[in-house]
């Protein structure tokens, strides 16, 4: 090794050594502690307001209910919940257990069948996040749009995530439009007012409008151009134009992708079938809970009536799909206690209606958000993790670099030191 090549070996050493922590990617352990610390006081904010808005829910929601049980006896009401039969509820629980259990599983098909390079675990975990995000958003819209962040943060891309999501959506409502087709057989039974078959009307003609819409989006090119000149158009207006037109063809590739990850799927009636069947079953547990909530009331109905319950159930939730509450909040707690009232019978007690409708509410909503919650906080808690090894990671491959990069400059300094000596010998 001469002189030139020993000199230039140093300067190459001490220009690829990181200066102040500068690992080879050109990010500092400095700047990922500051950019961690910007991120938590960013979150600080967003929790803060999505706090907020989580007590806003909640006091709409118990106000709802007070309303509601204010009409009745809510010392009878109570009194009869106390006395309810335990283990009744317990089987309820347990249907709410077997359609939480079962529902995620679509998504798990659906992800596998595109070979996304994401496990099956955290794609039922993600799946299972979605009752939480709906709870708390109105139209339960809530839902879709964290899945395709979780996604996102998973290494799978936002188009791909979407048509998966998008296929899952319309493989739900049309099991969830096959049951409400089949509870229009008792709509003379269940529509007991003018004021029940408005509501219902609506509900039932939102409930097939959507479906027909996802398909749409999902599949016609026309629909496509549409949005996209929809895009365009506001891009006309200036201060919407400096942010989103930039995005435009982002968002026209986008859209494309999201046609593209569908129709893939549609080409394969295997899968779509096998997810049709664990949605339907998925449903009839959840229209079940119905069931053996009157059962735990005392009410006696035989296993002959179960269809009939399940079809009412499916007849109550949909007639008021269209509010914008979270959960359909107050429009659900009415809807099913008229319901209730119709599968028991006249005969009975108002306040066995209102009574089967808080248990039923307390099982299917705040119950399954609750299991819910947890799964997204382990999400968190896991992706957490991940990016803690990840800047672990990231510094101790600088240490090795700067490791490395310093026994290159001392080898080379020993060797410009032993040349040196032998010149001064020659000499």
């Amino acid at each position: 090794m001469d002189m030139d090549d020993e000199e230039k070996l140093i300067e190459e050493s001490e220009t690829e050594q990181p200066s102040d922590g500068v690992e080879e990617n050109g990010v500092t352990e400095q700047t990922a502690e500051e950019a961690v610390a910007e991120h938590d006081g960013k979150s600080k904010k967003k929790k803060g307001g999505k706090i907020a808005l989580y007590i806003l829910y909640g006091v709409v929601t118990i106000f709802v209910l007070v309303m509601i049980l204010s009409f009745n006896d809510i010392g009878n009401i109570f009194g009869m919940l106390a006395h309810a039969e335990i283990g009744y509820v317990f089987a309820a629980i347990g249907l709410l257990l077997v359609y939480l259990g079962i529902s995620p599983i679509a998504l798990c098909i659906l992800t596998k069948s595109r070979k996304n390079d994401i496990s099956v675990k955290k794609t039922y975990v993600i799946g299972m996040t979605e009752h939480f995000f709906n709870g708390i958003t109105p139209f339960a819209t809530g839902g879709q749009p964290f899945q395709v962040y979780a996604f996102a943060r998973s290494g799978v891309k936002p188009a791909e995530s979407t048509g998966l999501l998008l296929m899952n959506f319309i493989i739900y409502q049309i099991v969830i439009s096959a049951f409400s087709g089949l509870a229009l057989i008792f709509y003379s039974r269940f529509a007991t007012n003018a004021l029940i078959s408005v509501i219902a009307i609506v509900g039932f003609s939102v409930n097939f409008a959507v479906l027909a819409c996802a398909v749409a989006i999902a599949t016609s090119s026309h629909v496509r151009r549409f949005l996209q000149w929809c895009v365009g158009l506001l891009c006309k207006i200036k201060f919407i134009a400096k942010f989103l037109e930039p995005q435009l063809p982002k968002f026209n590739a986008y859209m494309e992708q999201v046609q593209i990850a569908f129709k893939d799927l549609l080409k394969k009636p295997g899968v779509f079938f096998s997810c049709l069947g664990v949605k339907a079953v998925s449903m009839a547990a959840y229209y079940a809970i119905t069931f053996f909530v009157i059962r735990s009331l005392g009410i006696e109905i035989g296993i002959d009536q179960l269809f009939f319950v399940i079809c009412g159930t499916a007849f109550a939730v949909t007639m008021v799909i269209f509010l914008p509450t979270p959960g359909s909040s107050g429009g659900v707690e009415f809807a099913f206690s008229v319901i209730f009232a119709t599968i028991i019978g006249a005969d009975q007690i108002e306040t066995i209606s209102y009574g089967g409708m808080l248990i039923w509410r307390l099982i299917t909503y705040y119950l399954s958000m609750m299991i819910s919650l947890a799964f997204y906080i382990g999400f968190e808690i896991n992706c957490s993790r991940a990016k803690k090894r990840k800047l672990l990671l990231a510094e101790q491959e600088n240490a090795v670099h700067a490791v490395v990069t310093e026994d290159l400059i001392e080898e080379a300094s020993n060797d410009n030191g032993a040349n040196n000596a032998e010149e001064e010998d020659a000499e």
